[in-house]
């Protein structure tokens, strides 16, 4: 894992979040319609299933409640570690770009705007501090 990579575990957890609630709302929309008779299908099997036709879809929804309560945990700790790392930075306003960057998940517009550079700068500068988080925490990131 690069750099970058490892600072962007903070968005790409809340993005998987986002996307697993928006799964549960749909499972929880399929469980709470009503199946409609296939009359059109081949009976094979001579038994009846028992289960309820909700039933797998409240408890696909229920997994994944369990997997983003999971996410919702660890998603401080991975913050917790990106800010630590970004924190043994000497320069202040590398720190600034790489928290706007990959904590508020600014856009480099944004940030430009915020810290009073043009967005080519901000850029240039960007990179010097993804060079120097490398140097600084060679192990770190290759182990996380």
């Amino acid at each position: 894992m690069d750099v970058k990579e490892y600072l962007c575990r903070y968005h790409v957890t809340e993005e998987k979040i986002l996307k697993l609630q928006q799964i549960v709302a749909e499972y929880l929309r399929l469980a709470n319609t009503i199946p409609g008779v296939n009359l059109d299908q081949i009976r094979v099997d001579g038994t009846r299933k028992l289960d309820a036709p909700f039933e797998k879809w409240i408890l696909k929804a229920l997994d994944d409640e369990l997997l983003i309560e999971e996410l919702k945990k660890q998603l401080p700790l991975i913050k917790c570690e990106i800010i630590s790392l970004i924190d043994e930075l000497e320069d202040k306003e590398y720190k600034m770009i790489l928290i706007h960057r990959y904590i508020d998940w600014l856009s480099w517009t944004e940030i430009s705007q915020k810290l009073y550079y043009s967005s080519s700068k901000i850029r240039r500068m960007h990179d010097k501090a993804l060079e120097e988080i490398s140097i600084l925490s060679k192990g770190k990131v290759e182990q996380g």
